[in-house]
């Protein structure tokens, strides 16, 4: 007769699970997110939350507002030379956000009817190297804090 196995081996098995379903998870999180919120204190609203998306030239997402009945105010739109997306930022009232992010949802659908297929990878590669860039940013202005730190102290 086998003995049951130790309460130990149960817990690190729990363990491994729960680390492969968290990079999951994030992985799916990274496939997904096709928009950026901006929460600074300095954009601090009661009434609005900003947002920056990708469109197309054609402005796709405007239709879908429409369809979705919410009212969005665009602030600026940026473009890369040779890409056919834009980051346009935008902010809409907090009682509208569902409805704007079932738009964008829809704007994925509409990107790839119109023949963008690729859209979801270059966007998510796109914001990947925002992240990095924004990353290396702060580690650099965090380096300058700590030499200024240490030239007073000197």
């Amino acid at each position: 007769m086998k003995s049951p196995p130790s309460k130990e081996w149960y817990f690190k098995i729990a363990e491994i699970h729960v680390e492969s379903k968290r990079e999951k998870e994030k992985r799916g999180i990274l496939r997904e997110k096709l928009y950026w919120t901006i929460r600074k204190l300095s954009i601090l609203s009661l009434f609005y939350d900003y947002f920056v998306f990708f469109d197309t030239r054609p402005y796709l997402a405007d239709q879908l507002f429409i369809r979705h009945k919410v009212r969005v105010w665009f602030d600026r739109e940026y473009a890369k030379e040779d890409s056919p997306y834009l980051a346009i930022f935008c902010h809409v009232r907090k009682k509208d956000v569902p409805k704007f992010l079932a738009a964008l949802e829809d704007l994925k659908k509409s990107m790839i009817i119109c023949g963008h297929s690729h859209y979801e990878e270059v966007i998510s590669s796109y914001m990947d190297k925002m992240e990095k860039m924004r990353g290396a940013l702060h580690s650099n202005e965090n380096d300058a804090d700590q030499e200024t730190e240490q030239k007073r102290t000197a």
